[in-house]
Parts: C-alpha cells; sequence; structure tokens
C-alpha cells in the first residue's frame, strides 16, 4: 500500500475540519490563521519522518510554503469572481502534494502512521467532505452549502462498511432518510447522490483495503 501521508496532511490543512468555501474568503489575520492551521495540519501527519533529515526538511518547508501560496492565491480568484480557477488552483495543488509525497514515500514505511490507517483516514475525508466539495463547486453549485447531514451518514456508511458491518450501514441509510424526510419535507437531488457516493466510496476502499 502506498503511504500517502503528506497527501492527507494537504487534505485535512484545506478540507477536513473546515469548510473549504470560507478559506477563499478569509482576509488579514482569518488567512494567517488559516495558513498557521495548514502547517501543523501537515507537519501532524510527517514530523515524525520528515523533520529527521535535511532531505526530508526541504521538502516539507517548500511544500508548506507552496500551500501558503495556494491559499493567498486562492483569496485573490476568489475577490474576482474566478471560480473556475480556483477549481484549477486546488486540482494543481493535489497534484503537487502526490509529486512532494512520492519523493519521500518509501520513507514513511518507518513512521508512527502505518499506511493502512493513513489510507483508512484518506478514505474518511474523500467520503465526508470529498463529496460535500463536488455538491459546493459543480452539483448544485451551492458554495455555501452545509451539508452537515449528508457528511454525518456518509461517515456512518464508510465505518460499518470498512468494520464488515453491511446491516448497520443500510439502517445508517435508512435513518437518514427518514430524518431528512421528516425535517425538510421537500426531496432534494443530493438525496440519493449522497448516499450513492457514501456506498461508492466506502466500498471501494473496502475492496482495496481488504
Amino acid at each position: 500500500m502506498v503511504n500517502m501521508h503528506l497527501i492527507l496532511g494537504h487534505v485535512v490543512a484545506d478540507h477536513s475540519f473546515t469548510n473549504n468555501y470560507k478559506i477563499r474568503t478569509y482576509k488579514g489575520w482569518n488567512l494567517i490563521g488559516h495558513m498557521l492551521w495548514s502547517a501543523f495540519a501537515i507537519l501532524a501527519f510527517t514530523f515524525d519522518i520528515l523533520l529527521k533529515s535535511p532531505k526530508g526538511i526541504a521538502i516539507l518547508l517548500t511544500f508548506i510554503l507552496i500551500h501558503w501560496v495556494g491559499d493567498w492565491l486562492r483569496t485573490k480568484f476568489y475577490e474576482k469572481g474566478q471560480k473556475r480557477k480556483i477549481d484549477i488552483l486546488e486540482a494543481t495543488m493535489l497534484v503537487i502534494a502526490v509529486i512532494f509525497n512520492a519523493l519521500v514515500a518509501s520513507d514513511f514505511s518507518k513512521s508512527y502512521l502505518s499506511a493502512e490507517f493513513v489510507y483508512y483516514l484518506m478514505g474518511m475525508s474523500v467520503v465526508s467532505v470529498g463529496v460535500t466539495y463536488i455538491f459546493r463547486n459543480f452539483y448544485p453549485g451551492k458554495e455555501d452549502l452545509p451539508d452537515i447531514d449528508g457528511i454525518s451518514e456518509r461517515l456512518a456508511v464508510f465505518v460499518f462498511t470498512l468494520a464488515n458491518r453491511p446491516l448497520f450501514a443500510a439502517l445508517s441509510l435508512a435513518i437518514a432518510y427518514l430524518y431528512r424526510l421528516f425535517r425538510y419535507k421537500k426531496p432534494d437531488p443530493t438525496w440519493w447522490m449522497s448516499p450513492v457516493l457514501g456506498v461508492g466510496i466506502s466500498l471501494l476502499w473496502y475492496v482495496t483495503m481488504h
């Protein structure tokens, strides 16, 4: 299994535990605060390996600097209403993370975080905020969409699927659907897109991990 520690750090920094849409609107101390958070998020998954050697330190510092430049550019593109440029920028940043990760992937085999655990966390990020990213930026394209209910439902499906508990996964979907029907009344396209993507990603991670 490929070690994805640096990639996970990048994903957590920009997507997990934060609203990716709001980052684009940050200015001043809010932007600086996010940049500092990004550095610590990346460090959290890489420090035990990359801080041990000059090569690792150079790669880590260079990547954090590039990440900061990406954060700054994202706000500038948003100010000008260039939303598609933001999509291209964020895709480019992910590719850069993959390239930098490849330079030190073999070193992470000695990390206190196993490759399997990091891959599991990556799956949780993809199934939760990854799907929300699609909803906010492409379809239905509502940038301020909270999607808290969808994230919870997909995470539950992911956890139960990876634990080989299909009955609990199915019950999670049923309860989530009934909750939405009771609370929101009017059906929405994301009602079926969210569980379908949740199940699909969960099954993909189950197969690749087992």
